[in-house]
């Protein structure tokens, strides 16, 4: 709602608002911080940098479930995105409701990640440089972009968290740790390359 305007949705007044909520959130987890048990210290700061270790079975199939219908339902206005990739204004051409697109893409991804990242954690980067990666090898038709990025992105977390349960055994490190140093250059590199 934050990032609606007078004339729509605006990415410019999206962004704005993610940064305003993000500087809202950080601020209450700052205070959950400051007044939790040094006991929990540790599962907070794992859990701020990603962990699956934490989670149980009942909160895995809550995910499972959500996400599952979340890709379903983006699968199903893949045409649109594609179509969208013209512009907003040929897509609106072609008989696609922009602004109804916009706005389902944004609370499904809204949803996905919320469900995912009360879960696990902020595990960053898996998101971002997925897609590009699949863009970049395959094909930027969303029919087959989508069931592929959550495929790839699936695997690369798992590889990540073996990675980072076995590199210094027997402690373990988070996994957005992980996924930090090797996602980082990436994208910076995948940044350049589009540029």
């Amino acid at each position: 709602m934050l990032g609606q305007g007078q004339r729509g949705t605006s990415t410019d007044r999206l962004i704005l608002a993610g940064v305003i909520t993000t500087s809202f959130l950080w601020a209450a987890i700052i205070f959950l911080l400051t007044v939790a048990s040094s006991s929990r210290l540790k599962g907070i700061a794992f859990w701020l940098m990603g962990d699956l270790s934490s989670s149980d079975n009942k909160s895995l199939l809550v995910v499972l479930i959500i996400n599952t219908l979340s890709i379903l339902v983006i699968f199903l206005v893949s045409r649109s995105l594609n179509l969208l990739m013209v512009g907003e204004e040929s897509a609106l051409s072609l008989g696609v409701s922009v602004e109804r697109i916009k706005i389902i893409v944004y609370l499904i991804a809204s949803l996905l990640t919320g469900a995912t990242v009360a879960v696990v954690g902020s595990v960053g980067y898996i998101g971002l440089i997925v897609p590009h990666i699949i863009r970049m090898a395959f094909s930027s038709d969303h029919r087959l972009l989508i069931p592929a990025s959550a495929l790839l992105g699936a695997s690369l977390l798992l590889l990540a968290d073996t990675i980072a349960r076995t590199v210094i055994a027997p402690r373990e490190l988070p996994v957005g740790a992980i996924t930090a140093l090797v996602g980082a250059p990436l994208f910076v590199y995948l940044l350049r390359r589009t540029a």
